[in-house]
């Protein structure tokens, strides 16, 4: 006895009449990309939670490691749904460095541990304050720490110069800064101090 065969609809089993898929018929991973990456990322979370530290870099590399993802990264706005999943994962894409690479810190000199008694005081206020120096040539760094007792002393008479009026105000904290700088620099004579930083500063 024969077996009698339904007649299919190409169309309807997802092939032309050629025998290719069609468009209907994406692979499974673009038609739930969505939801099944925010299943990964949920996974992810909970398999991480006992994780403290992790690097930012490291992070996007893995993420971009996932097919379909590393797609979107490397051919933006050509792949569905790639708008949605940017603004989900913002380090999806870019390189890791260029804008986010650290400015580089120069030499630093530090003068720690300094008390001075503000101007009108008369001894019942006083300043601890520590000052630190940061140069970006290595030969003001050896200078400065030649002439530390010399520079020390000037940043001292500088302190006991201000008033309590004056150290208290956070907005002129910028000017203290650029004074005392500038104190430093009119001692040195193979370069300058590029930046000043209180690490310090306690009033009483």
């Amino acid at each position: 006895m024969e077996q009698q065969q339904d007649d299919i609809d190409p169309s309807d089993a997802g092939v032309d009449g050629d025998g290719a898929l069609t468009e209907d018929e994406e692979p499974l991973i673009k038609r739930h990309f969505l939801l099944l990456l925010a299943l990964a990322l949920g996974v992810a979370g909970v398999a991480g939670v006992g994780v403290t530290y992790a690097q930012y870099d490291r992070v996007g590399e893995t993420i971009q490691a996932i097919p379909y993802v590393g797609q979107i990264a490397q051919n933006p706005g050509t792949v569905p749904y790639a708008d949605q999943i940017a603004g989900m994962l913002p380090f999806v894409g870019g390189d890791s460095g260029g804008d986010a690479e650290s400015k580089k810190v120069g030499a630093l000199s530090k003068l720690e541990g300094l008390v001075v008694n503000p101007a009108g005081s008369r001894g019942n206020r006083y300043l601890a304050i520590s000052v630190v120096f940061e140069m970006e040539a290595p030969k003001v760094k050896k200078e400065m720490e030649k002439k530390k007792v010399i520079i020390k002393d000037a940043v001292l008479r500088l302190l006991s110069e201000r008033t309590v009026e004056e150290l208290s105000d956070p907005e002129r904290r910028d000017n203290l800064k650029k004074a005392l700088r500038e104190e430093a620099n009119g001692i040195l004579s193979k370069g300058e101090v590029d930046r000043l930083y209180f690490t310090e500063f306690v009033l009483q």
